[in-house]
Parts: C-alpha cells; structure tokens; sequence
C-alpha cells in the first residue's frame, strides 16, 4: 500500500490533459523512470490502474449519462447535479460537462493501464507468467475504458502508450473499426494470460471472455439492425459465433456461475457471490471485502446520517440500511411491467419502518433500489459495489447470440426460473426469441447502465424514448477536447449521424 500511496505523485500519469512541460527534469521525487523497479511496482501500478474506475468523474457521471434518459430511473426534480436535467430530457450537448468529465475519466483509466503496460518489460519478474498476468489485467482495463467510449462517443483518439502529455493534443480520432480491433486485441490477450481467479475489484481471464462476448454481440447487433457507422463489420454471423463463444466460456468456467436466486446476489453484500465478473471495490483488490464506498447514498431514501429499515428480500426481515440523497429509485412505469411473481420487484422498497421492530411504516411513492443499499459502515461510506460485468449479463448476451435454439431457450430459461418465472413458449420465431431477450435484459439488469447501449446497438432509440431525440446513436465530443486537439477534425456529414 505504501507504494500504491506514491503513484499519486507520478504525474506523467495523472497529468493526461496538462500542456505545461518542465524545462529541467526535478531530482528527488518518483516518477516512471525510477518507480518502476520491481513486480511489486508494478502491481502497485496495476492497483492505481482499476481504481480509476472509482473517480468520479467516471462512475459518478455514468449514472447520471447511463441511467437518465432511458425511462428505467426516476429522480426528484431538485436533483441537477452532473447534469441531470439535461441527460433526461436528452438536451445535452457538446458544451455539457459531465461528458468531458466523463471523456477524461476514461482516459485517466487508459493513461494508468499503458503505463503499467509500458514499464513492465522494464522489470525482471520472477515468472514470465506473471508479468504477462498484469499486462493482461492492464488491457482489461484499457479495452474496458475503450468500449464504452466508443459505444458512446464513436471516434475518439486512441492512445497505446503512456505518452507525453504535451503530445497527446496532437492525436486524430480513430475509426469504429480501430478502436475495436484494439478492443479484442487485448481483451483476446486478457483472456490468454491472466488466470482464473475471483477478488472483487479485479478482472481474471474469465471477465476479459464476458467482456468480449459483449464486443461481439455489439458488433453483430449493431450491423444486422443497421445501427449507424458500423456498416463496416463484415460477417455479422461470425460476431455471433464469436459472442457465443466467449459468452460460454465465461458462463462454464468453475469460477464464476449464475446464483440460485437473484436475492442471492442484492442487496450487495455478499462476498460470496459467483454472479459478479467485475465490480469495483474501494479495498486494494486483494481480497473479497468491498470496502467503503459512498455509491448507495444516490439510491437509498433519505435520513440524514442516520440508517433506515426495511424488508430483506429473502427472508423478509425488517433490516437496517444506510440512507441517502434520495437521489434515484426505479420508475414505477418499469416496475409495473414485471410479472407479480417476479422475485425482482423485491429488489424495490418502498415501504421504510422506523426501527427493526416494523415501528412508523411509510409507505413512500419511490421504488428504492436495494441493487445498492449498504448495511455496514456509515451514512457516507457503505459496503456497496458496482457491477461492471455479470454473468446473468452474459448468460442473456449468450441467449441473444445462438437465438431460439436449445442452448438459447436454456441461457434464458435459467434467468427466468431463479425469478419465480415460467418457460419462454418453445417455439418461438428468431424475431420474437430476441425481443424476449431484450426484455429480460430490461427485467434483469435494471439500473446498472445496460440499457443504453442496448438500444442503441438495436436501433430502438426514438421508439425506446417515444420521440425523436438529438444525438440518439452517439453522444457529442467534448468541446473543450476538440479546441483543445489541434488533429480532431470533424466531418460535419457523420456528425449528424449522432
């Protein structure tokens, strides 16, 4: 940990967007030409690399660009923080804030992994299998920040080495087809090298397969359903294939492994859990514990520094939890299409007590999401962790990839038992199976930052939204990044393609 302490003093990392240069290179303080001396460096490195995920100009702003806008969140009219207001009413623009925070947060996390990446042939390793075990965790994550910029800005620079950050401002935008051919590159190398293993807050070889499978179904999705720019990807059956593939890898891997139950899984408590590919914790990723975060105070329903009680979704137990902002809760529109013996709607208090004993019901108008209520800790810092990747994700991404064969009614089929549902109808068309999907995919993953994406790569916004909405296929560069790199020139013909 102490090394990990002196990575925030490495500035050729952290100063990603700086153009000032020293004239004289200062003696006395660590930087990559002297840090970087041993494996435990480099895991140190590594370490800084995932906890990028934890800024907030990364995870804070996804809530807000990932979860607004698509009909699953509701919030309260008084909340405008990041750029709230905008991202619901799709009124955002280039000049918008929150994107740019978002844009730089990607790339502090890209920064941070190339320089792991670039410094480990720097070292003598005690085993060539391990070295290989951190670069490849490394291109997890670089591929990771990678996707969703490219799902969500299309274009963008791309950066395979710790550069210079006078030099990064100097960098055109890449096509769709690059970016994603980096993309499976390294994740291809992820999945090769870095062993089985499950430690909250870490990505092993079997996340990096859940990870491309989610590249293949958005490549062979986004070209069937004629998803703008991605007319380029040539055999959307392969993509398919490749989904599958990976999907099934993951899903069969004897370390990760669907719960029997949903309740299993939330509230986010259980370290125990098998469903969660990667999710970021606040601990040094090298345990199970998730350590404290403040992630639960947007969902959780008001009380100022105090805990609030509720229903435990297995056992029904009134339960104490920590409160919040009252920030977010799950829109009743949503909750009102699931089937009233879907173990899911459990998932969504709305009655609060006022102590363990069921004292002072309320019965409240929000459906709060115990996807994040935190039982430990305190009002600001909770056990609560984001999932990035589950395998009930991937199981669906699979069902989606083989259509309404045996393996595709099995993948989907097992999501909707553990919920209390019945069997899809056997029999099905391609088109009906896959509409089936997509709606298990709503039920399933609500509220985690899916659904966007999902839309998009199918070509459903306007009909998602109910109206046509500006830049439905990509959001728009940051502004102040396009002033400030003199080699991003924009085609206004494929900007209105956004």
């Amino acid at each position: 940990m102490k090394n990990l302490k002196y990575l925030i003093y490495l500035t050729t990392t952290i100063a990603t967007f700086s153009c000032s240069e020293l004239e004289e290179t200062p003696h006395g303080f660590l930087a990559n030409d002297n840090f970087y001396s041993t494996e435990e460096n480099v895991f140190s490195g590594l370490q800084y690399a995932y906890q990028a995920s934890q800024r907030s100009d990364f995870y804070s702003m996804w809530i807000n660009i990932g979860l607004l806008g698509v009909g699953q969140m509701d919030t309260k009219p008084s909340f405008t923080q990041r750029n709230a207001t905008e991202f619901r009413n799709w009124t955002f623009n280039s000049t918008t804030e929150a994107l740019r925070a978002f844009f730089a947060g990607c790339y502090t996390g890209i920064s941070r992994a190339n320089t792991v990446i670039d410094n480990s042939d720097k070292i003598n390793f005690s085993e060539d299998a391990l070295k290989n075990q951190y670069i490849g965790e490394a291109k997890f994550l670089r591929a990771f920040y990678y996707f969703y910029l490219v799902r969500l800005y299309g274009e963008v620079p791309v950066y395979t080495d710790a550069k210079n950050p006078n030099v990064t401002y100097e960098t055109p935008v890449s096509s769709i087809q690059e970016i994603y051919d980096l993309i499976i590159a390294d994740l291809t190398f992820a999945s090769q090298n870095v062993p089985s293993f499950s430690l909250r807050g870490r990505a092993d070889g079997n996340a990096a397969k859940g990870l491309l499978s989610k590249v293949y179904l958005h490549l062979a999705s986004s070209k069937e359903y004629g998803s703008p720019k991605y007319d380029w990807v040539s055999d959307q059956t392969q993509m398919y294939a490749l989904a599958a593939t990976n999907a099934s890898q993951a899903l069969n891997s004897g370390v990760f492994a669907l719960d029997t139950s949903i309740l299993h899984t939330f509230p986010d408590n259980n370290p125990s859990s098998k469903e969660k590919l990667f999710v970021w914790s606040s601990n040094p990723a090298t345990n199970n514990s998730t350590g404290m975060t403040s992630l639960h105070t947007t969902f959780s329903p008001y009380t100022w520094y105090s805990q609030f009680y509720t229903n435990e979704p297995i056992t029904g137990t009134i339960k104490p939890y920590w409160g919040g902002w009252e920030t977010a809760w799950y829109h009743s529109d949503k909750l009102a299409t699931h089937h009233q013996d879907d173990l899911r709607r459990k998932l969504y208090a709305s009655t609060t007590y006022g102590n363990a004993s069921g004292a002072n019901p309320s019965n409240r108008p929000q459906n709060f999401n115990m996807k994040y209520f935190a039982i430990n800790q305190s009002f600001y810092e909770g056990d609560t962790s984001w999932p990035w990747l589950r395998t009930s994700d991937i199981a669906l991404v699979h069902a989606e990839a083989v259509g309404p064969t045996a393996e595709g009614y099995a993948s989907i089929n097992t999501i909707r038992n553990r919920v209390g549902l019945e069997d899809l109808t056997p029999g099905m068309s391609r088109n009906d199976f896959i509409s089936a999907v997509w709606q298990e995919r709503e039920w399933e993953l609500a509220m985690e930052g899916h659904l966007l994406f999902d839309i998009r790569r199918t070509k459903r916004v306007d009909s998602h939204v109910g109206s046509q909405v500006n830049f439905p296929y990509f959001h728009p560069l940051p502004q102040r990044e396009v002033d400030l790199n003199n080699a991003i020139e924009l085609d206004p013909e494929k900007e209105s393609l956004r």
